[in-house]
C-alpha cells in the first residue's frame, strides 16, 4: 500500500470566531465527517493495493501453469511428470505464501493509516499532562488505602 499511500493536507489554522453552541456542534460534525472520509479514502487505496497483489499473483500463477504445460507435453519418463508436478505445486505454495504475506500486510498498513486518521483530533501530550496517578488517587479516597505508594520527589 505504501506504493499508492498519499499524504493528508496539513492541518489548516482555524480561523478565531465567536464560540456558540451551534458552531461547537457544526465543528464537531465537520471533523467527524472529515474523519470518515479520510479513513474511507484509506481503506479504498488498501482495496486498490489489494486487488493489485491478486491480479499480480493470479498472473505469476497462470504464467507458472502454462509453462508447465507446454514441458509436460514433450515429458516421456514418468520421473519427469513427477518432478513438473512436484516443480508445479512448490511454486504454488510458495506463491500463496507469499500473496498472503502481501494480503495481511497492505491489510495491516490499510489500518494503521485508517486509525491515523483521527489521531490528529486528540492531543495525547497533553491529556497525559492533564491527568496524573496521582492526582487520579487523590479524588478518590479510598483508593489511597488500597494502594498506598510513596510520591517522588520533585
Amino acid at each position: 500500500m505504501t506504493v499508492t499511500a498519499r499524504k493528508r493536507p496539513a492541518a489548516r489554522e482555524a480561523v478565531p470566531n465567536q464560540i456558540t453552541p451551534l458552531g461547537i456542534l457544526a465543528d464537531l460534525g465537520r471533523q467527524q465527517m472529515c474523519v470518515a472520509v479520510e479513513a474511507s479514502s484509506a481503506m479504498l487505496r488498501g482495496f486498490e493495493t489489494m486487488r493489485r497483489i491478486q491480479q499480480e499473483a493470479a498472473h505469476d500463477a497462470s504464467v507458472r501453469h502454462e509453462a508447465i504445460a507446454g514441458k509436460l507435453h514433450d515429458a516421456r519418463a514418468p520421473a519427469d511428470l513427477l518432478a513438473m508436478q512436484a516443480e508445479l505445486l512448490q511454486g504454488d505454495w510458495q506463491s500463496a505464501g507469499r500473496y498472503w504475506q502481501d494480503l495481511a500486510g497492505t491489510a495491516l498498513e490499510m489500518q494503521v493509516e485508517m486509525m491515523g486518521c483521527a489521531s490528529h483530533l486528540l492531543d495525547s501530550e497533553t491529556a497525559l499532562e492533564s491527568v496524573s496517578a496521582v492526582e487520579a488517587f487523590d479524588a478518590f479516597p479510598g483508593l489511597k488505602a488500597l494502594f498506598p505508594f510513596a510520591r517522588a520527589a520533585t
